[in-house]
Parts: structure tokens; sequence; C-alpha cells
């Protein structure tokens, strides 16, 4: 992966929309979590949606959340809002499972506005409720391959099952609600490509977005194109 370039496009894609990082760390996970966050947002944006990004004590600064430790009070969050449709995008955000007691810290958890403290709560506060994620996205650096896409499946499993079965989610595709997504720097290697076209006629209700530096690099040259999705 090249850092630098990927850094570049954030700044760019940030700064379009009048907003600064604190930081762009060199750590390569918490850059591909930055960009993750990031793609989510310009996503919806591209979709219609308003987005509005709410940082910690009404700074104009962008600070993400690039730990699983951390309170989600202290980092930013953007709101989302078309019509009926409204949530709310955080960063490594802890949620529960949808099998016992589990929790589990997601990418970028995509839930229900007003659910995550916006300041620190009376009460203490550990994870959001499994019913009040909407979806989620992982980012990983690596090549798409058979046994990667089948850890993504398990983790959906874990975390939203009723993705994985018919009838599909209503609401959740392309143009509204992102399914669960795995966002990945690298190409379908094997068998990987079949399998997730095998997803559709499974009823498994997933997103797969691979090369996913170049989606963003194309989305900052080409105002209002989506860095998750190509344009087929």
């Amino acid at each position: 992966m090249d850092t630098e370039q990927l850094k570049s496009q954030l700044k760019g894609l940030v700064k379009h929309h009048r907003e600064v990082f604190s930081e762009i760390p060199s750590r390569r996970s918490a850059l591909l979590e930055l960009a993750a966050f990031v793609g989510v947002r310009e996503h919806y944006r591209s979709n219609g949606f308003e987005v509005e990004t709410v940082n910690p004590g009404a700074s104009a600064v962008l600070k993400l959340k690039t730990f699983s430790r951390g309170h989600p009070w202290n980092y930013s969050r953007a709101v989302l809002t078309k019509g009926r449709l409204c949530a709310e995008v955080h960063s490594n955000l802890m949620t529960e499972g949808a099998h016992g007691a589990g929790q589990y810290c997601v990418d970028v958890g995509i839930c229900r506005v007003g659910r995550v403290p916006a300041a620190k709560p009376r009460r203490g506060w550990r994870s959001l409720g499994n019913k009040d994620l909407l979806s989620f996205v992982e980012v990983k650096s690596l090549m798409i391959y058979p046994m990667l896409l089948a850890q993504f499946v398990g983790i959906v499993h874990e975390i939203k099952p009723r993705f994985l079965r018919r009838p599909k989610v209503r609401l959740f595709d392309r143009y509204n609600h992102l399914p669960p997504s795995l966002l990945v720097l690298g190409r379908f290697s094997g068998t990987s490509d079949q399998i997730v076209r095998d997803f559709i006629q499974r009823g498994v209700q997933v997103h797969i977005a691979e090369q996913f530096d170049g989606r963003m690099a194309a989305a900052r040259v080409t105002p209002g194109r989506s860095p998750l999705f190509w344009d087929d």
C-alpha cells in the first residue's frame, strides 16, 4: 500500500468539505480505518444523503478513533439524513453481538441516531446495543481469498446474521443504507470472485469492495462518485 498516496487522497476528500484532520497517522491499520470512515461518509454523500460531521467540543478538527479503547464521545461522528433514512457513523465502535453477551469492535459502525452518547453519560457505557447497530464495515490490507470471505461472513453471523438469509433486509443496498461491507486493498484471488457472485444466489446480503485505495483515488478526482462502488 502506498501510504503517502492514500494520505493525500484522504486530505483531498476532507479538505473539499472544509474539515481538517488533527493528524493522519503513519500506522498502517489506523490509516486504513481512517480511509474506511471517510469512504463510508463520502459514499452516503454521493447517494444524496446530507452529511454533517460532528466533532468533539464543537471543534472544526476531525478526530477519529483508531483503537478499540477510548470513549466515543471524545471522537468525531458523521450524521446522515435522506428523507426518512437517518443514521450515525462511528469509527472503531464497540457493539453487542447478536448471540449471547459477546462484544465486538467494528472498524466503522453505522447506527441509529442518538444511541451512542455524545457526552459522558452518568452511568458507564460499554457498547452499543445490537438492535441499534444498522450495519458495519471492516477494512483489510490483503488480497481477497476464500478464507477471508469465510471469516467476514462469520463476523456478519456473530453481529448481524439477518443479512445472511432471505428475504433481503429492506433499505440496505447501494443507494440506501450500506449492508455489511468488507473493504480490501487487494484484488480477487483464487475462486473468491465466484464466491462473491454466488452470495447473491444464496441470499447473502453483503458488499465486497476490492481495490479500495483505487476507488478512493477515483472518488477524489470525480466529485460525487462513491468510493465504495465502481460505476458498474
